[in-house]
């Protein structure tokens, strides 16, 4: 028996019209769709009067889920893998998916479309090339704190995901380090109540303190130029330096950086 196809199929980000031809064609060929939230795919089929067996496929039953999409797929069955908005497999457990059914031989076709990171990074007004893009950042403070440190000083532009409830202390939190860098939050892309809001780190921390904070944000935050002292810092992090030796030759190298290198002395394990 031949085994099935599993298609990845971006969906719109929020306007249901921002569906392809090819998308649709694809969602009423296929024996089942694979999605986050039935509810939210079932209101993109009912739009287009599509009417399919959806299964929910989410970090809560992925392990169980993964079994079953497996054994359809090696019965013949095609699967069309979505996400709630956009293009399945970004930061969701849809890339598990992909690399069972790579080990599996199984064939996997994307259908491309809508992207929430390329349409932020495209709206911010931030260089858009080179970009980094990291997911969410780790809902602990010292594991953000960790994540600024490996990427945040790079000379590239970053795109992130940030939930409502974190996402003013994340602004103060990069607005202490960088409060001249520019950045832009992005919330409701294509949908009625589509926001962006743009300026430097210092201007938007300022302006989100009365802000009433809701849904989920795309950050886009551009990119830094390292300080002289930063390539010295890592070349004796790499030669295995002890942070007091550290501390002491960049100080007697360097006026006015002390407190600098003591802050990213803290986040390394040395």
């Amino acid at each position: 028996m031949n085994k099935g196809k599993l298609f990845i199929v971006s969906g719109p980000i929020g306007n249901l019209d921002d569906i392809t031809i090819r998308a649709l064609k694809v969602l009423r060929m296929v024996d089942l769709i694979v999605c986050e939230d039935t509810r939210v795919t079932s209101k993109l089929l009912n739009r287009y009067r599509i009417s399919k067996r959806l299964i929910s496929y989410h970090e809560g039953n992925e392990k169980k889920r993964r079994k079953e999409i497996l054994s359809y797929l090696s019965s013949g069955k095609n699967i069309a893998l979505m996400s709630d908005a956009g293009t399945p497999c970004i930061s969701d457990p849809g890339e598990k998916l992909i690399d069972e059914c790579i080990k599996e031989d199984i064939e996997i076709k994307t259908i491309p479309g809508p992207s929430s990171v390329i349409s932020s990074l495209v709206i911010s007004g931030i260089k858009s090339t080179p970009f980094l893009f990291i997911g969410f950042l780790p809902k602990k403070e010292k594991e953000r704190e960790k994540v600024v440190e490996k990427y945040f000083y790079l000379n590239t532009t970053i795109v992130f995901f940030e939930s409502p409830h974190r996402l003013i202390d994340t602004v103060n939190l990069l607005a202490k380090r960088f409060p001249k860098r520019k950045i832009a939050l992005i919330k409701e892309l294509t949908k009625i109540h589509e926001e962006v809001i743009r300026g430097t780190l210092k201007e938007v921390a300022d302006l989100l303190k009365d802000k009433n904070i809701k849904g989920e944000w795309t950050v886009v935050l551009e990119g830094g130029e390292r300080e002289e002292w930063e390539s010295d810092f890592e070349l004796l992090l790499k030669l295995k330096f002890t942070k007091k030796d550290i501390l002491k030759f960049l100080t007697n190298k360097y006026r006015g950086i002390r407190n600098k290198v003591y802050k990213r002395l803290e986040l390394k394990d040395v």
